[in-house]
C-alpha cells in the first residue's frame, strides 16, 4: 500500500526508534502518526506494525479504534 512522503518519514523514524533497542518511542510515533491519517494512511501504518510484527505494542481507543501505544 503506497504512504505518502509524510508518513513514510514518520515510518522511517520509528523503525531507527525500533532498531536502537527504543520501542516505546516506536509506538507512541506510529500511534501519533496514525491519529493524525486518513483512512487510507492507517491502513498502511497497520501493515507497517504488521510488518514489523509489534502489533503488541499497540491498542485500540475504544470510541474511535485510533491506535494508542501501550505503556509498560
Amino acid at each position: 500500500m503506497a504512504m505518502s512522503k509524510t508518513v513514510t518519514k514518520a515510518v522511517d523514524v520509528a523503525r531507527l526508534h525500533l532498531r536502537t533497542g527504543n520501542p516505546g518511542a516506536y509506538a507512541r510515533a506510529l500511534a501519533g502518526e496514525h491519529r493524525a491519517s486518513s483512512p487510507r494512511q492507517q491502513r498502511a501504518i497497520e501493515a507497517v506494525i504488521a510488518a514489523d510484527a509489534c502489533e503488541r505494542l499497540f491498542t485500540r481507543h475504544t470510541g474511535n479504534g485510533c491506535l494508542l501505544a501501550r505503556e509498560g
